[in-house]
């Protein structure tokens, strides 16, 4: 019969310190306790936040539905709301957006900005992407004068809307970084659809037979400083 195995050395040695370790444990707490006592509360402070990146707007279409022309009748003396959805990150600066008439157009020398029409711009709340998405709308007077120069017969009816939000926009009515900024657009034709003559749809710009120009275009930008 084989006799039980003893505990060896290095067991032993270890079961008998074990009560030492705690006594030394205990005294360890015993002695940090005293220390907060002393010194008064234990204060931690909480963790410090940076803030988040600012990021370029994504502007989505709301109404009127982008795909289907907008018709404008003549004199109709009516306000059109143009809305959309925006998501962006804006670390506390109001999101600015306006409405361009046939942006790409280059307008005629008396206008201070290189587009046919403008808005006046308007302001929104800052907003944060973990906030999702909210509603901004431009509105634009259809009693304001059509722009015409430039245009043939077949032309004459159609236009554009042109929604563009950024975070600051320059003395051109662009916006200040190129890289920062949505477009929309929508497809005005300016006559009665129950009319013969009345286009159905429109033409898209073709910059190679009209003179064209957008915001990113490199000759703005030694005419246009940050305002």
């Amino acid at each position: 019969m084989i006799a039980p195995s003893r505990p060896s050395h290095v067991r032993a040695a270890v079961l008998a310190a074990r009560p030492r370790s705690s006594a030394a444990l205990a005294r360890s707490l015993a002695a940090a306790a005293l220390a907060v006592s002393t010194a008064g509360c234990l204060v931690i402070s909480p963790p410090e936040y940076e803030h988040p990146e600012q990021t370029a707007p994504v502007l989505t279409a709301v109404y009127p539905p982008p795909h289907i022309p907008v018709f404008i009748g003549e004199q109709s003396g009516n306000f059109k709301v143009f809305g959309a959805t925006v998501l962006s990150e804006d670390n506390g600066t109001p999101l600015t957006a306006v409405l361009y008439i046939d942006y790409g157009r280059r307008s005629s020398g008396r206008l201070p900005f290189p587009f046919r029409r403008i808005t006046i711009p308007r302001e929104f709340p800052p907003g944060t992407i973990a906030g999702g998405q909210r509603l901004i709308e431009l509105t634009w007077d259809e009693n304001a004068p059509m722009p015409s120069e430039g245009k043939t017969p077949e032309e004459k009816e159609c236009h554009t809307i042109t929604m563009i939000a950024s975070h600051a926009f320059n003395d051109c009515s662009c916006p200040d970084d190129p890289d920062d900024k949505s477009t929309l657009t929508w497809q005005i034709i300016h006559c009665d659809p129950n009319e013969p003559t009345c286009p159905k749809s429109c033409p898209a710009l073709d910059c190679e037979t009209t003179p064209c120009v957008f915001c990113d275009d490199p000759s703005l930008k030694d005419g246009c400083t940050g305002g």
